[in-house]
């Protein structure tokens, strides 16, 4: 096995762990949500900086998130090729659509820096109901939840993670994933935390085990074993 196997594997599971991490502390950081674009504006208006902040490490998040849908991906390639290429190929449309949405959520970050607050409700109504918007960037977003669901149950179907582990994969992403477009905070607080637990886990199995369990993913031995796999 090479050293990059080796990188590969530390990157991946790292990855894992921190990308629902910073999701989650986006999630707490982020100020009141809402599908009424006025009332939306003003909440940034009301903490521009809190909103920032919530929108970089939703950024960083999205980020870290790619290695951690290649390393799924990885686990599965074996004996699940299809569900690896098909799962990974969703999730990662799914993330740069939902890069584009905060993109999105920044440009309105902005509009409550002017004058002329109507206007800008007026502007940002359009954005969000105009097809040629909302259809890259809402409905690819929906991606993800696709992705991470057909990746968590691949790896659930081959045994290779807690069946719950992978349950949680797959609830918190779709939890997600409609939590923003829904203007949701408990969708999106309960996507967090389920996508910390079953993906951080995940990740840190992926640490302690051994180069030769990354190149052939083995069945899941339970969370005792992991203290002995170096």
């Amino acid at each position: 096995m090479s050293r990059a196997d080796h990188v590969n594997r530390l990157i991946a599971g790292a990855c894992m762990v921190l990308a629902p991490l910073m999701l989650l502390i986006a999630v707490i950081v982020t100020p009141d949500l809402s599908t009424n674009e006025a009332n939306q504006l003003a909440s940034i208006a009301g903490d521009p900086d809190g909103w920032y902040v919530a929108s970089a490490l939703t950024l960083a998040s999205l980020a870290l998130a790619v290695p951690a849908v290649l390393g799924l991906a990885h686990m599965l390639r074996e004996r699940q090729p299809w569900l690896s290429t098909l799962g990974a190929g969703s999730a990662l449309i799914g993330i740069l659509a939902s890069v584009g949405a905060v993109a999105i959520g920044l440009v309105a970050w902005q509009m409550t820096q002017g004058g002329a607050p109507g206007q800008m409700v007026l502007l940002l109504e359009r954005v969000n109901e105009t097809a040629g918007i909302w259809i890259p960037f809402t409905l690819c977003g929906l991606g993800v939840a696709i992705g991470f669901l057909l990746l968590a149950g691949g790896l659930a179907l081959i045994d290779a993670v807690n069946p719950v582990m992978a349950l949680l994969i797959a609830a918190g992403a779709i939890c997600a994933a409609i939590g923003f477009p829904l203007a949701s905070e408990a969708l999106l607080l309960i996507g967090a935390v389920a996508l910390f637990i079953g993906l951080g886990t995940t990740g840190v199995m992926v640490l302690r085990e051994t180069d030769e369990d990354w190149l052939h993913t083995p069945a899941f031995r339970g969370f005792g074993s992991l203290a002995g796999s170096h």
